[in-house]
C-alpha cells in the first residue's frame, strides 16, 4: 500500500487542475505545484522507511490480464522498489515541481494541458521504475512518448518544434519495436514476463545474443548512443525548458536503467560476449560527442551534445561488469540529472531576458548578475567533474572500472575529462567574463523563483560530492543484487 500514493497524488493533481476554471491561470499553476510538492514530501517519508536489504521492497500486485476461455493467465502485475529504482523515482518526483516553477512565466497558453502532461509523465515514469514485468515496462516505456511529444510540439520555442517532436517520437518508437519482438519471444520460451521469475530461468546462449541485440537497439536510442543520437540535439533545442529538463534529467536515464535492470541480468552470456562492442561505441560517444560539443555556438545544443558524451561514460561503466562500474553508472546518471537540468535552466534564464541562445552575443554577464554567475559556476564545475561534486565520485569510479576492464579503455575514457573541461569552461568564460556587450547593458539579476528552482539541484550535487555514502550503501546493495542474479 505504500506505493499506491505515488500514483494517487499525480492523479489527484490532474483532477484538481481540470476542475480549476480556465481563466484562473495563477491558481492553476499553484495547485499543480502544491500537488507535486505533496508527492515529494510523501516520497521523502517513504525513503526513510524503506529497509535496506537485497531485493525488492513494498510489493503491490494487481491482476490485470486473465482469460479463462482461452486459458490465458498473464499473472499478477507487480510493482516494487529496490536499491536501484528508488533513485530514479526520487529524481522524477524532484524534477516535476522544478519544471512547474521554471515554466511559471514561459508557458502562457494551455496551462491546464501543460500541467496535465507533466503529471502524466510523472505517473508513467514512476510506473516504469517500479514495474516488475517486462511487458508492462515496455507499455509504460512507450506511453511516455505521447505527453512528451505534445510538450515539444505544442509548447516548443521555435519554428521547427513539430519536426523535432516527430524526430523524438519516431526514433524512439521504431527502436522500441525490437524490444517488443524480444518480449514476445521471451514469453514464447518461458511462458511469463515476470522479471523475478525470469531471473530464475536460463535462456539458451544463442537466443540470448539476439534478444540482447533487440533490447540494445531499443535502449541505445533512449540514452542515446552514437549513431542513434540524431534526435537529441534537435529535441533539446526546440523543446520548452520543462521539456529539456525532463529529457536531460530523467528520460535519458531510461536506457541506462534498462541496461542495468534487464539486459545485464537476463542475458548474462550475451552481455559478456558483446561488451567489447558496447564499450567501443561508448568510447566513440565520449570522444566524438565531446569534440562535437566543442564546436557548438548554441548554448542549448552544446549542453545537449555534452549529454551524449556523459551518457557514453554511463554505458562504458555498466559493461565493464564490475560493482564499481554499476555504482559509477548510477552515480553518473543521478549527477547528470541534477547538473544538466540546472544548466538548461540557466540557459533559459538568459534566453528569457535577451531572446537568444547564441554564445557570441554574450559577454560580461557576471557584472550584472553575480548571484546567477556563482550558481552557474558551481554547475559548470560539477559538469567537468570537479572534486567535491557528485559528478566527481561517479566519474572517478567509472574510470577506475574502465582501467580494471582494459588499460586502453581507461586511457581513452580519460580524454573525456579533458574535453569536458574544454567546452564547459569555454562557454562559461565566454558568457560571464570580459567587458559587457551592448546587448546586455540593461540586465537584471535572477528572481526568487528562478533561484528557488536552481537551488534544489545544486544542493544535492554538492552534498553527495562531499558525503557520497548517503547513497553508496543503497546503490551497492542494489548493484550486488544485480550482479548476484547473473
Amino acid at each position: 500500500m505504500f506505493l499506491i500514493p505515488l500514483f494517487i497524488f499525480p492523479i489527484l493533481g490532474i483532477l484538481n487542475v481540470i476542475l480549476t476554471k480556465r481563466h484562473q491561470e495563477r491558481k492553476t499553476r499553484i495547485r499543480g505545484l502544491q500537488w507535486s510538492m505533496a508527492l515529494l514530501s510523501y516520497f521523502l517519508l517513504l525513503w526513510w522507511s524503506i529497509p535496506l536489504h537485497y531485493g525488492f521492497s513494498f510489493h503491490t500486485s494487481i491482476e490485470w490480464l486473465t482469460l479463462h476461455q482461452v486459458k490465458l493467465n498473464w499473472g499478477p502485475l507487480i510493482f516494487a522498489i529496490d536499491g536501484i529504482s528508488i533513485f530514479f523515482i526520487g529524481l522524477t518526483i524532484l524534477l516535476i515541481p522544478i519544471c512547474i516553477l521554471v515554466s511559471w512565466n514561459s508557458i502562457r497558453y494551455l496551462i491546464k494541458e501543460f500541467l496535465i502532461s507533466l503529471f502524466l509523465i510523472e505517473i508513467l515514469l514512476i510506473g516504469v521504475f517500479t514495474t516488475v514485468d517486462i511487458l508492462m515496462f515496455y507499455v509504460l516505456f512507450e506511453g511516455i512518448l505521447i505527453p512528451m511529444f505534445i510538450i515539444i510540439g505544442v509548447w516548443g520555442s521555435r519554428e521547427e518544434k513539430v519536426r523535432a517532436a516527430f524526430y523524438f517520437f519516431f526514433y524512439t518508437l521504431v527502436g522500441s519495436l525490437f524490444m517488443l519482438i524480444c518480449i514476445f519471444k521471451i514469453y514464447e520460451l518461458t511462458g511469463t514476463t515476470n522479471y523475478v521469475t525470469l531471473l530464475t530461468l536460463e535462456i539458451p546462449t544463442h537466443l540470448q545474443i539476439w534478444l540482447f541485440i533487440g533490447f540494445f537497439l531499443s535502449l541505445a536510442v533512449k540514452i542515446p548512443m552514437i549513431p542513434f543520437h540524431i534526435w537529441l540535439p534537435q529535441a533539446h533545442v526546440e523543446a520548452p525548458v520543462a521539456g529539456s529538463v525532463i529529457l536531460a534529467g530523467i528520460l535519458l536515464k531510461l536506457g541506462g536503467y534498462g541496461f542495468i535492470r534487464f539486459s545485464f541480468p537476463l542475458f548474462p552470456c550475451a552481455s559478456e560476449y558483446l561488451s567489447p562492442m558496447v564499450i567501443v561505441l561508448s568510447l566513440i560517444a565520449i570522444i566524438y560527442g565531446s569534440f562535437t560539443t566543442c564546436r557548438q555556438n548554441d548554448m542549448k545544443r552544446l549542453i545537449a551534445y555534452s549529454s551524449v558524451a556523459h551518457m557514453g561514460l554511463v554505458t562504458l561503466s555498466i559493461f565493464t561488469h564490475s560493482i564499481e562500474g554499476l555504482v559509477a553508472s548510477l552515480f553518473l546518471m543521478m549527477a547528470h540529472g541534477f547538473v544538466s537540468s540546472g544548466l538548461f535552466m540557466g540557459v533559459t534564464v538568459l534566453y528569457d531576458r535577451h531572446h537568444t541562445r547564441s554564445i557570441r552575443y554574450y559577454r560580461g554577464v557576471c557584472s550584472s548578475m553575480p548571484l546567477f554567475a556563482a550558481l552557474m559556476l558551481c554547475l559548470t564545475l560539477a559538469n567537468i567533474s570537479f572534486p567535491s561534486t557528485c559528478n566527481f565520485i561517479g566519474e572517478f569510479l567509472s574510470i577506475l572500472s574502465a582501467f580494471q576492464y582494459a588499460w586502453w579503455a581507461g586511457a581513452l575514457a580519460c580524454s573525456g575529462v579533458i574535453l569536458s573541461a574544454t567546452y564547459a569552461l569555454f562557454m562559461y568564460n565566454r558568457i560571464f567574463f570580459g567587458s559587457m556587450t551592448p546587448m546586455i547593458l540593461h540586465n537584471r539579476e535572477i528572481t526568487r523563483r528562478e533561484f528557488a528552482s536552481l537551488l534544489p539541484l545544486l544542493i544535492p550535487t554538492l552534498l553527495l560530492g562531499i558525503f557520497p555514502n548517503m547513497l553508496l550503501c543503497a546503490m551497492t546493495m542494489g548493484s550486488y543484487a544485480t550482479v548476484g542474479s547473473i
